[in-house]
């Protein structure tokens, strides 16, 4: 019964909120004002009669009224997307500095997650209206969003619980493993995007460039000698496999090849060595030895020849 409750209200709140006579008849708002569209409306609230609203229908023309009239003040906001319909509802203690994030680009760009920057960076600031729902005491705050959010259930509120972000929210371990073993092998193989697919070379500079220079977060830098100290002690910590070990040689010139005399004309590979003394151990010898016989090109013992190809 609570929940059908909700759903009545969260009707009524639409429709009155979308069929105002104030709100889509723009000749008649604020008794026929030229400047009527830089300016707040202000309209009863329809969940709670004591209260007033104030509706600003075009985020971005507005952006300077809507900054100077909401500086330093607490309350409980509404942005909607005139095209979808859909709509956000947040609190701030300081509704200009919120909404001066809103209006900065960069700023939504840096957050991914949040479902209502991700539309207005869509759709852009002009497709968007802002409704200061209440402005209240800052103690009420929490309260008061939770009160709009669970009579109007937004859609781009990704969570439902006021106060709660979606940057602190974490899954718990038990809900980790069920997602990770719904999605095991669902993206793998065959199915992944990127499965058979090679970057091209002008799509490879480009990514290179995108990094280079000022685009680099490191350009112009210098590691401190606290840094260095601690990437140098990783680095003595790590054990390299191997494959890699041979591929590092090789690219350092002291990989050691043994060749082995398989008759009186050719030579046969028999091993590669990352070290001189890898390939002396392999034979049981120095490696000085290896060294000596890889420079002069004589074979050791008429058998062996090292070579660093």
């Amino acid at each position: 019964m609570g929940r059908n409750l909700i759903v009545i209200k969260s009707l009524t709140f639409k429709r009155y909120y979308s069929n105002s006579y104030k709100l889509n008849n723009k000749n008649n708002i604020n008794n026929n004002d030229d400047n009527s569209e830089s300016e707040g409306i202000n309209i009863s609230n329809p969940l709670d009669k004591n209260k007033n609203m104030t509706i600003y229908i075009d985020i971005e023309s507005n952006k300077k009224t809507i900054l100077a009239e909401n500086k330093g003040k607490p309350g409980i906001y509404m942005i909607t997307n005139k095209l979808t319909k859909d709509f956000y509802i947040g609190q701030s203690k300081n509704l200009y500095n919120r909404f001066l994030n809103y209006f900065n680009p960069a700023y939504l760009k840096r957050s991914p997650n949040s479902r209502i920057g991700r539309a207005i960076l869509k759709y852009g600031y002009s497709k968007f209206s802002l409704t200061i729902l209440e402005y209240c005491d800052k103690a009420d705050l929490t309260t008061r969003e939770q009160y709009y959010l669970d009579n109007l259930n937004p859609i781009y509120n990704i969570l439902k619980t006021a106060g709660v972000y979606a940057v602190d929210f974490t899954h718990t371990e038990e809900t980790k493993s069920h997602l990770s073993k719904s999605l095991k092998g669902v993206y793998g193989g065959e199915k992944s995007y990127w499965y058979g697919k090679k970057l091209s070379s002008e799509t490879k500079a480009l990514m290179s460039s995108k990094k280079a220079k000022e685009n680099n977060p490191l350009f112009g830098k210098k590691h401190s000698e606290e840094t260095k100290d601690l990437m140098r002690e990783k680095a003595l910590g790590r054990k390299h496999s191997e494959d890699t070990k041979l591929i590092m040689s090789s690219k350092r010139g002291s990989l050691v090849n043994i060749l082995e005399r398989c008759d009186k004309e050719g030579f046969k590979l028999i091993g590669s060595f990352v070290s001189a003394r890898k390939a002396g151990i392999f034979l049981g010898i120095s490696g000085s030895t290896v060294v000596k016989y890889m420079k002069s090109g004589e074979i050791f013992k008429y058998k062996y020849k090292f070579s660093p190809q």
